[in-house]
């Protein structure tokens, strides 16, 4: 189908900064000039849509001071799988796009739940029911009605210890030495 002057089309706004509706303002030897932004009413050179990247296959990764290039190449590779997988559970009419601050949040929920299961390794089954007044020292078990099992990490006299569960670490309150 061939594009005239007047017809609406979508380009990419020098102003806006975006992909926008535009409208064609002028064309040369066939092919669009300048457009007008239905949102902005500048006129200017028309941008065609990006055309989406191409993922290739060797990403460049980021080795840290002080950390080996295999375990950098590692943590990426880990790293892009958690977010392929993510992309792919949710629905694909909806394609969501993860921000670094989701992305920060889910390696930090996946770092406090590995400790959690690290430490529930050495659980024999003699967890205390939680109460406030429940008198608790540091590596002992605790059962919570709505945290459920987790494990004293440090503790705060007289009265507050960090609880970690497998959501997080709680600070609750109980008696304390």
């Amino acid at each position: 189908m061939a594009v005239t002057v007047g017809q609406r089309i979508e380009a990419r706004c020098t102003r806006c900064k975006d992909l926008m509706g535009h409208v064609v303002v002028s064309m040369l030897n066939g092919e669009i000039a300048k457009v007008e932004c239905c949102a902005c009413g500048s006129v200017h050179k028309y941008y065609p849509p990006a055309k989406k990247k191409e993922e290739t296959a060797a990403k460049p990764v980021r080795v840290r001071a002080g950390e080996e290039r295999s375990q950098a190449v590692k943590e990426s590779t880990q790293r892009s799988a958690r977010i392929s997988e993510l992309k792919e559970k949710a629905p694909a009419a909806a394609k969501v796009s993860v921000s670094k601050s989701e992305r920060a949040n889910l390696k930090a929920l996946e770092e406090m739940q590995a400790k959690w299961k690290d430490r529930m390794v050495s659980y024999s089954g003699n967890a205390k029911p939680y109460a406030m007044d429940l008198l608790v020292h540091k590596d002992d078990f605790v059962e919570h009605s709505v945290f459920g099992l987790g494990v004293v990490v440090e503790v705060y006299p007289p009265n507050k210890a960090d609880i970690l569960f497998s959501l997080g670490i709680k600070s609750l309150r109980c008696q304390c030495e």
